[in-house]
């Protein structure tokens, strides 16, 4: 199918798979070539790309001389990020131009173990791998606060929702100029049924993946995700750079609820009872 197959796990939910029928999760990438010919021709005169070559040096220098009387020793991270790659090289017309460049494209695949059938996917952004997959029932704490004028732990109702879990990172967007950064992207598999839609037929109903939310991690990729169980709630641990932080499901949206700074890039946290045991990278 020329993809390849990153990450796989078994959709272990009773409501989805079936033994006739069982589903599976998979991270895939597919290798393409992406056309850069838009970068032989600008659209501008020799005078208007020396006038805004000469607009763009000025920028620059004047943010290095804010940051120099601010007593910082470089120009602001955001600055960085702005910088335009076609200030450091002229394409040669007559060479033939700029040829295309090898990139990768990762997908979330939901597919049907019974003849390998794809019955959803989400696409990821441009330069955003995947590097993790987790089956992950987290769970919401809802407050009911209509029994008295003051809600307690008994008045506490948990509430757990199964997602697929993704931790993905941004790679070659920005060269080595700024650090990475990634998201956790956290999906819900449901079943649809449409009367008189014969799509999935053979399951008996449809299978609908959707994105139900997204958080983005600054402080590195996310290149592990754990669930961790304890007073019967289920909570997410995140590895995203040096950090490991601990992430609570609730009012619709991840809040960090704990974190540690490891002396390391954490690639992998394993749960042993209330014990992490963090891989380097």
């Amino acid at each position: 199918m020329g993809v390849t197959v990153r990450r796989i796990v078994f959709l272990e939910d009773i409501t989805l798979s079936s033994l006739t029928h069982p589903l599976y999760a998979m991270i895939i990438s597919r290798d393409y070539e992406a056309d850069q010919s838009h970068l032989n021709d600008d659209g501008l005169t020799p005078e208007e790309r020396k006038k805004t070559k000469a607009e763009r040096e000025a920028e620059k220098t004047r943010r290095q001389v804010e940051a120099d009387l601010a007593g910082v020793d470089h120009i602001e991270q955001e600055w960085v990020e702005e910088i335009e790659r076609d200030d450091y090289f002229d394409v040669k017309i007559h060479l033939g131009g700029a040829p295309p460049i090898p990139k990768e494209k990762y997908e979330l695949w939901l597919v049907d173990g019974n003849g390998w059938n794809v019955l959803g996917r989400h696409e990821l952004d441009e330069y955003e791998h995947a590097l993790t997959l987790l089956m992950a029932p987290l769970t919401e704490v809802i407050v009911d606060n209509t029994r008295s004028g003051k809600s307690s732990v008994d008045d506490e109702v948990a509430v757990t929702t199964t997602f697929l879990a993704v931790g993905t990172g941004y790679v070659d967007q920005d060269g080595e100029d700024v650090s990475s950064k990634g998201k956790i992207l956290l999906f819900e598999v449901q079943k649809h049924v449409v009367p008189g839609d014969v799509a999935n037929s053979q399951m008996g109903f449809n299978i609908l993946l959707s994105l139900a939310y997204e958080k983005e991690m600054l402080m590195g990729p996310v290149t592990s995700l754990s669930c961790l169980s304890c007073d019967n709630k289920t909570r997410l641990v995140v590895g995203a750079g040096a950090e490991v932080t601990i992430e609570q499901w609730n009012s619709e949206k991840l809040t960090q609820v704990g974190f540690f700074h490891a002396q390391m890039h954490v690639l992998d946290v394993k749960i042993f009872k209330n014990f992490f045991l963090l891989s380097d990278a």
